[in-house]
């Protein structure tokens, strides 16, 4: 496997999850410890566990991860723990996926939405062939990583952070925004096939930002972005 394929595999996860950190940040009292924690916490279990990851398989001498926990003294004890470890992250996505869709219906209930996600995923879980996990990550990157091209052009260069009031604006459907997305989703999806020896996450998270930052500025002018407070 190439070095920055592996690279784009790795992003995928914390990308995966950066969506879903608002859900659970907005209940923190400060936003300087809530942003610290949970960069630091992800950011040391990460490194540990894909060290972990690499040496195990290493000295296991093999590249399937459920044979190389197996030949562990205690390998059997540690799979039925990781299951029972894994079953909060998937309730994490599920609690994240129904406060999205709730946001678009609000007049339908969170749990019937948590309840109709959660056999979703079960479905597929039991249908989806696990040698699909790959493409699933590099589908996941596809999506998240030029979404997070715009948020952080928008935020950071355009708007200069939002206020609360920007948060619970009427909804608003920008162009732009989709726009630059779609071109950064192409340029993930290309370079994934065509060239996966160069990686396709920081390329296609910087044609999103310079998209979003050009069209933007052409559409409303660098100097009128940020809108009028009242």
């Amino acid at each position: 496997m190439p070095f920055w394929r592996a690279v784009d595999l790795v992003a995928a996860m914390p990308i995966s999850w950066m969506p879903l950190v608002a859900d659970y940040n907005r209940f923190a009292r400060r936003a300087g410890p809530a942003f610290w924690g949970t960069y630091i916490g992800y950011f040391i279990a990460n490194v540990w566990f894909y060290g972990l990851g690499a040496w195990l398989l290493l000295t296991a001498q093999t590249h399937d991860l459920v044979q190389a926990i197996g030949v562990l003294a205690i390998g059997w004890i540690v799979l039925p723990i990781i299951l029972v470890d894994e079953t909060d992250n998937a309730f994490a996505d599920i609690y994240s996926a129904a406060v999205s869709l709730q946001n678009i219906w609000p007049r339908v209930r969170q749990a019937l939405f948590a309840v109709l996600i959660g056999a979703i995923c079960l479905i597929l879980a039991l249908t989806v062939p696990l040698a699909q996990y790959e493409n699933f990550l590099l589908l996941i990157g596809t999506f998240f990583v030029p979404l997070f091209g715009v948020l952080a052009a928008d935020y950071f260069v355009l708007r200069r952070s939002y206020t609360e009031a920007d948060l619970y604006q009427p909804l608003t459907f920008r162009w732009e925004g989709v726009i630059a997305w779609a071109l950064g989703v192409v340029t993930y999806q290309a370079l994934t096939h065509l060239a996966p020896s160069i990686g396709a996450t920081f390329p296609a998270f910087g044609v999103s930002f310079l998209a979003y930052l050009g069209i933007a500025g052409a559409l409303r002018g660098i100097g009128r972005v940020r809108p009028e407070r009242a």
